[in-house]
């Protein structure tokens, strides 16, 4: 029933342990038959047993099994997440004297969303800005850095500064704590009041951790007031599938604790059930080049010879009609839907993906929210230049691009809701400088109308100076300028071939209500569709066929991936993507990405020189 590793593993008892596991090697199955073991082989009381995982859904996902196994309706083992067991250590120690009340993630994005808007709506009202303001801030409380030594990857210092403090004054005047805050207040606690962390280690003399590589060093440091140095902590976990670096997940604390704890003893599970032969090979090849990992064998136990095909192919058109050509094939064989994944580094890369799979009648839906491009900050300008161009003189439209690039307009010269250029002029007064930029906007307006929507967005960006704008923009204020410059390639990319505005605007309807048709609750529960998603969500799960987009310098790894650590985070992603196929991988190498000449992703360069393909 159990291989040599798995049993050794299932009846280790006392002392700290780490379970180094490989993708599809039963690690769930290892903790849940050790908690029987504990109970039933050693008299262990289940009261005493303390089980923790990252999500809600993955405790109760254990815990039913754990039911299942023993056929029985309920359990004293403790099932949980890290933070519900942080904030029960917080509310049992100062019960009602300090009423304690945690703000949802909704609310924290909409608090940090609105403070962000206030700051700078031009530069900051993106969701990747937003996005990388919250995975900072936590990656502060995780790493315990104080706020004035910590530098911003998006923004200005100064601004970051701002935003942090705004958010922590919101949450001091409304009562609340977020879940970073939990953490910090959980550590001061059992820091200061060491008869509280006695207690709790007398309560939970076993500890076990699931996906222990997902863990942040507070996390940790939490962990070791209950169980330092010689505790019953045991931990299971892959370090090569440590992929959570954004929200302060170090693959290092792997070998902290084996470092730091005393007789640790380490058990491997090397056998993957779920992967192909020619897939664990190709994935044990690219995460080979990792240096911070531990050394493992990865061995195949599936008995399947299964498929990897890469793909090299012309651009982002070709790609999307092959993955849909074997999506379709795949479906005419009697594969579900829902057996199959599409794959792929950021949540930007599947939209014109989805127009496809419409197309093709196939049944989709995209798990992590995909951005509405033609609402993005930098794309707004750019439209509004257009549709003004058009004829529709709103002054809401002229505010935003007017002075992109710098032409001292003002708002107090635009006196009514419609705009006319001519009262505009005469507002200037006698200011020949700024007579000659309305004049000057004026002709680049009926430049812009005369043009097709794709030579107009390179008219706004080029001759008007929309990138130049950008470029300033972004070094005066610690913006990513290749980052917007990323987002409006993709929109000329899309405009590309459409002859008239209105088809431009049809395409533009069209693609929000494809977004909207996307999304859980487009079609019935019941019917099976394909599954889009980004790299980070596919972890944890396991598809017959999987295809991922885009294995292209710049998508994977990312362009914003500079240093050792970042990199081998990027290779570890690719490595999660590649593990989650059961028979067939399909990975693709467009030769042109939008507006630039894709070069092969490295990591896939590696399996050539491994001799892999």
């Amino acid at each position: 029933m159990f291989t040599e590793e798995q049993k050794e593993a299932i009846s280790f008892t006392d002392g700290p342990a780490l379970v180094l596991g490989t993708p599809g090697s039963g690690k769930t199955t290892v903790i849940i038959n050790r908690i029987n073991n504990l109970i039933y082989g050693h008299g262990v009381s289940p009261s005493s047993i303390l089980v923790i995982t990252f999500t809600r859904a993955a405790a109760e996902s254990m815990k039913q099994r754990f039911l299942e196994m023993n056929d029985m309706d309920s359990t004293s083992v403790r099932f949980g997440t890290f933070h519900s067991f942080f904030f029960w250590i917080i509310r049992t120690a100062y019960g009602q004297e300090r009423p304690v009340s945690v703000m949802d993630e909704g609310e924290k994005r909409n608090v940090i969303r609105n403070i962000l808007l206030d700051i700078n709506r031009d530069m900051y009202g993106g969701e990747e800005v937003l996005n990388g303001v919250l995975s900072q801030f936590s990656i502060i409380a995780s790493d315990m850095i104080d706020i004035e030594n910590y530098y911003s990857t998006n923004m200005s210092q100064e601004d970051f500064i701002k935003v942090y403090k705004a958010f922590a004054s919101y949450k001091q005047q409304k009562g609340l704590i977020d879940f970073d805050d939990m953490l910090t207040m959980c550590f001061k606690l059992l820091t200061e009041r060491k008869d509280i962390a006695m207690r709790i280690r007398q309560m939970y003399p076993y500890i076990m951790v699931d996906e222990f590589q997902d863990t942040n060093l507070l996390q940790y440091e939490i962990l070791k007031k209950l169980t330092y140095p010689d505790g019953n902590l045991y931990v299971v976990g892959d370090d090569d599938q440590s992929i959570y670096g954004f929200r302060g997940a170090r693959p290092d604390v792997l070998k902290a604790f084996e470092r730091e704890y005393f007789n640790v003893t380490v058990l491997k599970l090397s056998q993957n059930f779920r992967c192909p032969a020619i897939i664990v090979r190709s994935s044990a090849e690219v995460i080979k080049a990792n240096k911070n990992r531990f050394d493992k064998e990865l061995i195949s136990a599936s008995g399947k010879a299964g498929t990897l095909d890469i793909s090299s192919v012309q651009d982002i058109k070709r790609e999307n009609e092959l993955v849909c050509s074997r999506i379709l094939k795949a479906l005419s064989s009697g594969v579900s839907a829902d057996e199959i994944a599409v794959l792929y580094r950021t949540n930007y890369q599947p939209r014109r993906l989805m127009y496809k799979l419409r197309e093709n009648a196939i049944d989709f839906n995209v798990r992590d929210q995909v951005p509405d491009i033609f609402s993005h900050p930098i794309v707004v300008p750019v439209l509004s230049y257009i549709t003004f161009a058009l004829g529709k003189k709103k002054r809401s439209l002229f505010i935003t691009f007017m002075n992109k690039p710098l032409r001292y307009i003002s708002r107090d010269m635009l006196t009514s809701e419609e705009v006319d250029m001519g009262e505009l002029l005469e507002a200037a007064g006698d200011k020949d400088y700024l007579r000659d930029n309305i004049r000057r906007l004026n002709s680049e307006l009926r430049t812009i109308s005369s043009l097709n929507p794709y030579a107009a967005i390179n008219y706004i960006r080029d001759a008007i100076g929309y990138n130049n704008y950008l470029k300033k923009f972004a070094a005066d204020n610690g913006g990513d300028y290749d980052e917007m410059s990323d987002i409006l390639d993709e929109l000329q990319s899309m405009t590309k071939g459409l002859q008239t505005f209105g088809e431009m605007y049809d395409m533009i309807d069209d693609y929000r209500k494809l977004l909207a048709l996307s999304k859980e609750e487009g079609l019935p529960e019941e019917r099976p569709r394909v599954q889009l998603m980004t790299l980070h969500s596919a972890k944890g799960l396991e598809f017959k066929e999987v295809h991922i987009l885009d294995a292209v310098e710049g998508c994977i790894p990312h362009r914003k991936s500079r240093n050792v650590h970042e990199i081998e985070e990027e290779r570890r992603m690719l490595y999660v993507g590649m593990t989650r196929s059961s028979d067939k991988l399909y990975m693709y190498v467009p030769r042109i990405m939008g507006e630039r000449v894709g070069k092969p992703s490295r990591f896939i360069e590696s399996l050539k020189k491994g001799s892999i393909l």
